[in-house]
């Protein structure tokens, strides 16, 4: 197949750029034509998708996650990777996707949308507590604010931004495709946050396969990762993110979804693939075939 890479983008590029060269490579040994498009450099509206057979989309955050590309995809009438364009949009903007997994019964931390100016003036959690951007990726603007932390000394968005409390305990990810779930991996962090460089350059960061779990976490973690996708009507690779508190009597939390997550040599979704016994080609293939279905 002649199969459009695109890459690139302005939020999370560095990202973009790795999973589209770990993704290139699998789709040559695959077999496929390879055409690349960095929407950095070139409008997507104007790409000749005449002879395309395939967009596969390796853009992270921002216009390439949230429904922007989708809605190009679709007007151009060729099938592309991930969710749909409603799907994107909805996992991207996080506090409407807390609001679909509550109402379908997923426990999620709670959450408020907040700003510079107010959070100054008073805390709204106890702290600790975590900002974040209502949507975006890798952890990027992501702060946890603990007891001595001093506000000011910190970079926070000046738009609104969502707060949560901050849980201890594990944190793991849940892969899904083609609704069902691939697996799950555990994250092991020494710096206490698992933010863009522990993600991407530590080599401190361990991952294992939680094989800990009580029966009843599993299957919490996997019935609230299918419902997550399927709530938000998601397609291709999901990966769900949780906290499995300290107190086993508490319920683990979802955090996030991601529509489009990392294909590079240090992203989650591949180590559980290769854990599942899927290398990483079989991957990509799985990745095409529920595009095409």
């Amino acid at each position: 197949m002649n199969i459009m890479l695109l890459l690139g983008g302005f939020s999370e590029r560095e990202v973009s750029l790795q999973s589209a060269k770990e993704v290139e490579d699998a789709l040559v040994r695959l077999g496929h034509k390879v055409i690349k498009f960095d929407t950095t450099k070139k409008d997507f509206c104007l790409a000749a998708t005449d002879k395309i057979d395939l967009i596969f989309n390796s853009l992270h955050g921002g216009a390439g996650e949230n429904g922007i590309i989708q809605s190009i995809c679709k007007i151009k009438n060729i099938p592309f990777t991930g969710s749909d364009v409603l799907a994107s949009a909805l996992a991207m903007n996080k506090v409407v996707a807390k609001k679909i997994f509550k109402a379908d019964g997923i426990n999620t931390p709670k959450g408020k949308v907040s700003n510079r100016k107010s959070i100054l003036i008073k805390d709204p959690f106890p702290r600790p507590y975590v900002i974040k951007p209502i949507d975006g990726g890798s952890s990027i603007g992501v702060n946890i604010i603990k007891k001595d932390t001093v506000l000011n000394s910190i970079k926070i968005s000046t738009s609104d931004f969502l707060i949560e409390p901050y849980i201890e305990g594990r944190e793991i990810a849940v892969a899904v495709i083609g609704n069902k779930v691939l697996g799950m991996i555990q994250i092991m962090y020494p710096d206490g946050f698992y933010d863009y460089a522990a993600k991407y350059k530590s080599k401190k960061t361990q991952y294992i396969i939680p094989d800990n779990l009580n029966i009843l976490q599993k299957k919490e973690i996997e019935k609230f990762s299918i419902t997550a996708h399927k709530a938000l009507g998601c397609k291709g690779v999901t990966r769900s993110d949780f906290i499995i508190p300290s107190n086993a009597s508490i319920k683990p939390f979802l955090l996030e979804i991601n529509t489009l997550p990392g294909l590079t040599k240090h992203s989650l979704v591949p180590k559980i693939s290769a854990n599942a016994g899927i290398n990483f080609d079989d991957l990509i293939l799985m990745i095409i075939k529920d595009a095409l279905s």
